[in-house]
């Protein structure tokens, strides 16, 4: 039977720490092929990772279900919304995006940058997290272990790419990603919770392929992602269910341009590239395209899905400030804020 050419890449977690040549699935996963997903999953991690991502994305849905004015306390507006809750706030195909919400944390320093004058200038990463201690403060603690888990498998595919790079283009740095992932103060976790699929609020039923995360690309260098927990939050414990629509969940265009539904196993890490890493590269590894779609009722029985949810959660490593990642010159502090203005309405904010 001939192999799947848009099959998910899979690497084993102990052929990373143990420096196994696996630059051909890097390639593949990555490169520049019309079948590149940009995505490959890690397996065979670490026995503790499962416990980690199942009490967090449980949060996920606690944390959603509190009450309004409890959740607007960890909003913070001056980083546009890149710390603490955010809903309703980011822009996706020209609407403001509530069909999720979103808790922003840098996972590995609480107060990532001390400069009174760039936080002020870059309050998107340098700003000091936001956490609900008095309402859920076993949030914090959930959110920071599982995000530098996902970081420290991070920086095991970044010696892979770094490999791969520099035997194709001399001129890329042998650590460059190591060093973006073990320097930067930028790195951002994203905990996400998608909202049952209801009528929109114009009344029109969401079953377009975007409806639950609309198109975009990753802007950082290298995204670590959690398999989604599919939640029926009518029923008691918030317990972790199988999707029942086998149509609902992440889509990737390759760079063929085909739509490919790509499946993150729950004891499975996803990786994806991001534009900064692209542009660092010169293409030779490939940020691409994703959305995710909701959980489509059936005419019949438009009420089935009411109440699941899907939750997930996403670690952004990230260039320093500084670093310059475009060709003109523009560091990653400067250009971010351009990428930022896709999905942000700035009239909104003013």
């Amino acid at each position: 039977m001939a192999s799947n050419p848009n099959a998910v890449v899979v690497i084993d977690y102990q052929d990373l720490v143990n420096n196994v040549d696996v630059s051909e699935k890097i390639e593949k996963a990555f490169g520049s092929h019309d079948h590149c997903l940009g995505l490959l999953l890690v397996n065979n991690l670490p026995p503790n990772y499962l416990a980690l991502r199942e009490r967090l994305l449980r949060l996920a849905s606690v944390f959603a279900a509190l009450p309004e004015e409890v959740k607007e306390k960890t909003v913070h507006a001056d980083s546009r919304y890149s710390f603490g809750w955010s809903c309703g706030k980011e822009i996706m195909n020209g609407k403001p995006d509530v069909s999720k919400g979103s808790y922003y944390a840098n996972p590995i320093m609480d107060e990532p940058e001390t400069s009174a004058l760039l936080q002020k200038q870059f309050p998107e990463y340098c700003h000091p997290n936001v956490w609900p201690k008095d309402d859920l403060p076993e949030l914090e603690e959930a959110f920071k272990e599982l995000g530098q888990f996902i970081v420290e498998v991070g920086k095991q595919v970044a010696k892979c790419c770094d490999a791969f790079v520099h035997s194709k283009l001399s001129t890329f740095s042998p650590t460059h990603l190591q060093d973006v992932i073990r320097e930067s103060k930028t790195t951002k976790a994203r905990l996400l919770h998608y909202y049952p699929q209801t009528e929109s609020l114009e009344g029109e039923k969401r079953d377009d392929m975007d409806s639950w995360c609309g198109w975009h690309l990753d802007h950082g260098s290298l995204t670590g992602l959690t398999s989604a927990m599919f939640i029926e939050e009518s029923e008691p414990g918030l317990n972790e269910i199988k999707c029942p629509d086998a149509e609902a969940g992440l889509y990737i265009r390759n760079r063929g341009q085909e739509v490919v539904k790509a499946s993150i196993p729950r004891d499975h890490i996803a990786f994806q590239t991001g534009e900064a890493l692209q542009l660092a590269s010169r293409g030779l590894l490939a940020a691409t395209p994703h959305c995710v779609r909701g959980a489509t009722a059936p005419e019949e029985d438009p009420t089935r899905y009411a109440t699941l949810a899907r939750n997930t959660f996403a670690v952004f490593m990230q260039p320093s400030l500084e670093t310059v990642v475009t060709e003109d010159g523009r560091n990653f502090g400067e250009w971010t804020k351009e990428v930022l203005d896709r999905y942000y309405d700035k009239e909104k904010e003013k």
